[in-house]
């Protein structure tokens, strides 16, 4: 999907498709050494977490002790954006506060604080991947 094409427009995008693409076993090494140092040139909020994940799935260094998370980065950026929402931390989904009962489960929702984020869609995923990544979180492919 990647071969032929650029990847500074979206670094964010090309990480997270050659880390799924590294984790099933495919030979994306030397593409995914490319992403890493172009993540790590650019120093784009995000760039330095995907970058150690990207390292750290080619063999280059242990993994970040980040919990896994099933968090789609748009949502939560789209949620940054809106203020008012919740992270669910069992399941990975973003709700408006008013669509839950905090208070119920106080462990399992992480405010989500609002933010001035950049227009770009990359930037955007980068700066969710970096407020997760504060939190102990790195965001991890969603399955149903």
């Amino acid at each position: 999907m990647l071969r032929g094409r650029p990847l500074k427009p979206v670094l964010q995008y090309a990480g997270d498709v050659l880390l799924a693409a590294l984790a099933k076993g495919g030979d994306e090494s030397e593409r995914a050494r490319e992403c890493l140092s172009e993540l790590l040139e650019r120093g784009f909020p995000g760039d330095a977490e995907l970058a150690a994940e990207l390292a750290a799935a080619l063999g280059d260094r242990p993994a970040e002790p980040l919990e896994p998370l099933p968090a789609d980065l748009g949502a939560v950026a789209a949620a940054m954006d809106e203020g008012d929402h919740v992270l669910d931390l069992e399941r990975g989904d973003v709700l408006p506060v008013s669509e839950v009962v905090v208070e119920e489960a106080p462990g399992r929702w992480l405010p989500v604080p609002p933010g001035v984020l950049p227009r770009e869609e990359d930037a955007r995923r980068g700066a969710a991947r970096a407020w997760l990544a504060e939190r102990g979180y790195r965001p991890v492919q969603r399955s149903l």
